[in-house]
């Protein structure tokens, strides 16, 4: 079997022969401005709105000049920097818009960015908020303006062919998903490196500076959310703080939930949320906690959120078979003991299929899931189509994960879904 690495070869090849990697004159170009420049959008967003010849970054945007300065000499040539977020959006020149700032400021931004009549590619999470989804959501339609929210798995290989399995039948009547994102998020207080999934690094300790580093706008960096004095842990750590994201849950969470919600066809956020959590490390009231369960209902299946050490995926379990997907491929295997128990056969063999070999950071693909991904938000912005993770798809992903977050701030209250808004169940 054709390898992932053996594919992606080719395929670079043929668009090279076919002269798809020649860049078109400047006037048929997007022209693309970066709202944060962090890790996310230096390792993987920057490289690949680069390669892509359809585009031209024009502009740089981030509150911490360090980050700055290695996006600007990442992009080369003659980039325009900001620390202000709002001056990318008054260039009358940008087309489009990456945000990829933390998760406070997606909404606000993505708002400011409809009204200002750019096309937006926003990190996932959508937000840490539920209402401010919701709002988003109304100023995209508003403006009938292009998002593609980046859950790039739904432009994924293996992800579409696990997809095409569960369409057929396979597993039968589908009535519970698990998805697992392994470890906590709070090692003690001393250590380095991190736990888990989701970003988590060396904590604060007493020795650490309350004064921000040169060329950081702490003050920017807060933006919407509540004023707080500055601390490393909040600047590096910023997911697992509740003033800016919604920790391992939203981050790695919403990756994992989104592909339940694709292959089940839900078109609007759980009908309730409750959670079971505990600190097994270093308890904080700002933080999310190191350890988690979230349970959700919908209308025709569970689903629940572990952060037990497993591999890391999302599993369905139906009548007749099981089906285990992530970024390295996807498992079907029979589950019935039916066909045990009579002696007979099983409904179907089991199948591993291993398909996936992502370029690594800083690389750029046409065949990559972001790769794809941003082509597919390439031909939405032409044809003004939907793309495959429209802000509504990624928004009603998103917030059943910070209705867990709701429900753990709540001391463990189930969170309702009402249509338009989350709360406790009364």
């Amino acid at each position: 079997m054709e390898n992932r690495r053996s594919f992606l070869t080719k395929a670079a090849a043929g668009l090279a022969a076919a002269g798809a990697s020649k860049a078109p004159a400047a006037s048929d170009q997007f022209v693309v401005g970066f709202i944060g420049t962090g890790i996310r959008a230096n390792a993987a967003l920057i490289p690949q709105f680069k390669f892509n010849p359809a585009f031209r970054i024009a502009a740089l945007c981030d509150v911490y000049k360090t980050n700055l300065d290695e996006a600007a000499g990442r992009v080369g040539g003659n980039v325009d920097t900001y620390g202000d977020y709002r001056r990318i959006l008054d260039r009358k020149d940008i087309d489009v818009v990456v945000i990829a700032a933390p998760d406070h400021w997606h909404c606000p931004m993505t708002i400011e960015a409809c009204q200002a009549g750019k096309d937006i590619y926003l990190e996932k999470p959508v937000s840490n908020d539920v209402d401010m989804c919701m709002k988003a959501i109304a100023a995209v339609r508003n403006h009938k303006r292009v998002v593609q929210v980046g859950l790039m798995q739904r432009s994924s290989m293996p992800f579409l062919e696990a997809y095409k399995e569960v369409q057929s039948g396979i597993l039968g009547k589908v009535r519970h998903v698990v998805v697992i994102n392994p470890g906590g998020s709070a090692p003690r207080r001393g250590t380095a490196g991190a736990a888990g999934r989701g970003g988590q690094g060396a904590q604060t300790t007493a020795a650490d500076s309350t004064t921000p580093p040169p060329g950081l706008d702490w003050d920017m960096f807060q933006g919407p959310a509540p004023r707080r004095p500055y601390s490393r842990d909040r600047q590096r750590n910023w997911r697992n703080y509740w003033d800016y994201g919604c920790g391992a849950l939203a981050d790695w969470g919403v990756h994992l939930l989104d592909i339940a919600h694709w292959y089940m066809g839900v078109t609007e956020p759980s009908f309730t949320a409750a959670a079971a959590f505990g600190w097994f490390n270093r308890p904080q009231d700002e933080r999310f906690p190191d350890t988690a369960e979230v349970s959700w209902q919908y209308s025709n299946f569970v689903a629940d959120y572990s952060s037990r050490s497993d591999v890391l995926g999302t599993y369905l379990w139906g009548d007749e078979g099981m089906l285990f997907v992530n970024r390295y491929g996807y498992t079907v295997r029979p589950v019935s003991t039916n066909w045990r128990s009579n002696g007979g056969k099983p409904p179907f063999e089991e199948k591993k299929v291993a398909l996936h070999d992502e370029p690594g950071n800083y690389q750029a693909s046409f065949e990559s899931d972001s790769g794809r991904h941003i082509n597919n938000f390439l031909e939405c912005i032409k044809t003004r189509q939907r793309p495959v993770c429209d802000i509504e798809i990624g928004a009603y992903s998103t917030i059943p994960t910070l209705m867990g977050g709701m429900s753990i701030r709540s001391g463990g209250k189930t969170i309702a879904w009402n249509g338009h808004g989350a709360a406790p169940l009364a």
